[in-house]
C-alpha cells in the first residue's frame, strides 16, 4: 500500500497569506525606519539656517583674503624638536611683528597633545618657546595674528627623530 502524494495545488488562500505576508513585511520594516527617524533626529536645525549660512560666507570669505596674500611658509625640525617656522610674503621677504601660537597634534592619539607659543628670533624666524616636541608623528597647527587679527595659518605634518 503506497501512499500517494496529494499533489500541491496554489489555491486561492495561498495566494491571499502570500501578499499579506510580503506587505506585512513591508508595512513593519517602513514602521521601523519611521520609528528611528523620529528617535534620532527631529530634522530641526539649531539656531537660524540664514544667520548661520552668513556667517560661514563670512569665514570664508576671510580664509579667501589669507590665502590672497600668498604668503609662503617654511616649518623646520631639528632633532631637539624646537620648530622653527619661516615666514615670507609672496615677494620673498620675510614677515615680522606677529604672535605666533598654535597646538601640536600626535599623528596617532592624543597622548602628548600641546599648545604650542611661538616666539619671533630673527626677521621673519619664529622659534618654539620651551621644550621641543618629543619623538614621534605630530602634526602642527599655527596661527599667526597681528592685532586680534588672523594674518595666516601654517600647517604641516612631520616626525621628530629620536635623539
Amino acid at each position: 500500500m503506497a501512499h500517494q502524494r496529494k499533489e500541491f495545488q496554489l489555491t486561492g488562500w495561498h495566494v491571499l497569506f502570500m501578499l499579506l505576508a510580503f506587505f506585512g513585511v513591508i508595512f513593519a520594516v517602513n514602521g521601523l525606519f519611521i520609528y528611528y527617524s523620529q528617535v534620532t533626529w527631529t530634522g530641526l536645525m539649531p539656531g537660524n539656517g540664514y544667520e548661520a549660512s552668513r556667517k560661514y560666507n563670512r569665514e570664508a570669505a576671510k580664509a579667501r583674503a589669507i590665502l590672497a596674500k600668498g604668503w609662503q611658509t617654511r616649518v623646520l625640525v631639528p632633532k631637539d624638536g624646537r620648530i622653527v617656522i619661516e615666514l615670507k610674503n609672496k615677494d620673498g621677504e620675510p614677515v615680522t611683528g606677529l604672535t605666533a601660537r598654535g597646538r601640536a597634534l600626535r599623528a596617532i592619539g592624543v597622548k602628548g597633545d600641546r599648545d604650542l607659543v611661538f616666539a619671533e628670533r630673527g626677521i621673519g624666524r619664529y622659534v618654539l618657546n620651551g621644550e621641543g616636541l618629543g619623538p614621534g608623528a605630530w602634526r602642527i597647527d599655527v596661527k599667526f595674528i597681528r592685532g586680534g587679527e588672523l594674518q595666516w595659518r601654517a600647517q604641516a605634518e612631520f616626525a621628530v627623530p629620536e635623539r
